[in-house]
């Protein structure tokens, strides 16, 4: 790593194109390592995202997000290891890793109890014929509620060979679990193939959250997003909520659910559950009498 007090030294002749391929191939060799090791050895951990409904400010679910922190004390990216663990064939692994560990951890703590959902992501390259078996052992090995069980697909992972995709995901929802598109309005397909899906609701991606403050178009599509959505039977949340004025928007066009930093960060779990039994989570109280007003009574169970 570049030091500026190191400026004064002269700097070592830059690599050649080829040694530099190299270095970067044998950073990631050893990553790959680390990580095959991390998961063998349970040496991960996940972290878990409240989510809230709009109409009565409580919560209704978590999302597990896998987290990788090194011996040395160095956090390693999810947008760093899980492309890994996709290019190494790890994703397998990692992906069964984390969908045990939620589901014994979340009816430990009761999660089931309160009858909030567990959404679990899953990767494209996990969508085949033994997700299913694991899945289903899963359930069977920690007794977690299968219907309280969401498993989360990208919409992007649904533009090859849909037909195929289709069965897997029936075979998923013979089990009981429910199954949502993941990061969804991000232009990858047309709203027309969601009548096909057998799916039970809509991720909104963060970058349309974000949007619908900004640029009246934005707004429109979200809108009729969750129109359609409603016609179909779906729900619908929506991610990447940051400030005052998305929620108000989101509220204000009848968005059942959202998360986001604004409603919580993710957390251990223990920590998730204290902040769910808060009316809104992490926000703070003076700001929530308008829509406490709006969405009903706050504090009812």
């Amino acid at each position: 790593m570049h030091h500026s007090f190191g400026a004064h030294i002269n700097p070592a002749p830059a690599p050649r194109p080829r040694a530099r391929a190299q270095s970067i191939a044998e950073g990631t060799s050893g990553l790959a390592a680390d990580l095959r090791d991390a998961i063998r050895r349970k040496e991960l951990s996940v972290d878990y995202q409240p989510q809230f409904d709009l109409r009565t400010g409580r919560g209704c679910g978590v999302e597990a997000l896998a987290r990788w922190m090194l011996s040395t004390g160095v956090g390693i990216a999810p947008s760093v290891f899980i492309p890994l663990a996709e290019r190494t064939g790890l994703i397998h692994q990692l992906g069964a890793w984390v969908l045990q560990s939620a589901c014994e951890a979340a009816k430990t703590l009761c999660v089931a109890a309160s009858r909030a959902t567990l959404c679990v992501n899953v990767s494209a390259l996990q969508i085949n014929e033994r997700f299913g078996d694991v899945v289903e052992r899963c359930l069977k090995q920690t007794g977690f509620p299968s219907q309280q069980l969401e498993l989360e697909i990208t919409e992007s992972a649904l533009i090859d060979d849909t037909e195929t995709i289709i069965t897997y995901l029936e075979r998923w929802k013979a089990l009981g679990v429910r199954i949502a598109v993941d990061d969804f309005g991000t232009g990858y397909s047309s709203l027309g193939y969601l009548s096909r899906l057998p799916v039970d609701r809509l991720k909104l991606d963060q970058s349309l959250t974000h949007r619908i403050t900004v640029d009246t178009r934005s707004a429109i599509v979200m809108r009729s997003i969750l129109s359609l959505a409603a016609e179909l039977g779906l729900d619908v949340i929506a991610e990447g909520v940051e400030t005052e004025l998305q929620l108000q928007m989101l509220t204000d066009m009848g968005c059942p659910q959202a998360q986001g930093y604004l409603l919580g960060r993710p957390m251990p779990l223990n920590v998730v559950q204290a902040s769910m039994r808060k009316p809104w989570g992490d926000r703070r109280a003076p700001v929530l009498e308008g829509l406490c007003t709006a969405a009903g009574d706050c504090h009812g169970h």
